[in-house]
């Protein structure tokens, strides 16, 4: 029988190990900044494009995966990334890779911070974009809609939420 081994710590106390902690976020923020824009929308890149590509532009068609959740981290939904199912071939499989949203820049039927955010992304890119109310759900009618039970419940608490009730 294999029994793991012990695993040591770096260091001895809680203020120590704070320190540490501290320090591998400011080397994580040095090598890869959180980008501020105009209305308070941020983003960090998590995957860079390939340097020479096209870049989305206003007016660009774009094929967006996604996936949405509330500023807690609680997940609501999303498409293409893996998380919903969607039938395919007959039966009911993992979106991964499957399905996506066509969006073109400027059409606003995304919310105008993920649009603002999108600028200047290249094939390939991945961002996690953080959104305030003022830019979100309530600039694009909705959209994008999500397409299971467990979305459409998400989104309508959240517009409860946002009505006071």
């Amino acid at each position: 029988m294999l029994l793991p081994e012990s695993a040591f710590a770096k260091c001895t106390d809680i203020e120590t190990c704070r320190e540490e902690g501290e320090r591998k976020i400011e080397a994580d923020l040095k090598l890869n900044p959180i980008t501020k824009l105009s209305a308070g929308v941020r983003y960090r890149v998590l995957q860079p494009s390939a340097p020479n590509g096209a870049k989305v532009k206003d007016g660009s068609s774009v094929d967006l995966i996604y996936s949405i959740s509330t500023a807690s981290g609680q997940y609501m939904y999303s498409q293409g990334f893996g998380f919903e199912k969607v039938s395919f071939g007959g039966k009911q499989t993992s979106d991964l890779g499957l399905d996506s949203l066509r969006v073109v820049i400027g059409k606003h039927n995304i919310p105008v911070g993920i649009e603002s955010a999108l600028i200047g992304m290249g094939r390939g890119e991945r961002r996690r974009v953080e959104l305030p109310p003022g830019v979100g759900f309530e600039t694009s009618n909705w959209e994008p809609k999500p397409t299971t039970r467990r979305g459409i419940t998400q989104i309508e608490l959240y517009k409860r939420k946002l009505s006071g009730f």
